[in-house]
């Protein structure tokens, strides 16, 4: 098991990551934490992400994933991603206000 903090590019939010192997499925990104946004409730229905049999939340990724630095640009790229969508998500919101 590997954890990793990440912070965006920007600066502005902070991402937790569990990465665990399974002989079975590879490497698994398990989010741990993400930022609270004001009024965002998207949590569980965020892009790309998928909940185990055990109700943690991980990395919905499409192919097995091989190897530790593979799992850890993952988190990276999907924390990003969330950032921007959410971002995205929040300044819509305003518009229909």
């Amino acid at each position: 098991m590997s954890v990793m903090d990440y912070r965006t590019r920007d600066g502005l939010a902070d991402y937790g990551f569990s990465i665990e192997f399974d002989a079975d499925t590879g490497w698994q990104v398990y989010i741990v934490f993400e930022p609270l946004y004001e009024g965002d409730r998207s949590g569980p229905n965020l892009p790309h992400q998928a909940i185990d049999h055990r109700g943690r939340r991980y990395i919905d990724w499409p192919s097995k994933v091989e190897n530790l630095g593979e799992a850890r640009t993952i988190a990276a790229l999907w924390a990003e991603l969330i950032h921007h969508y959410l971002h995205i998500q929040r300044g819509r919101g305003a518009m229909r206000k």
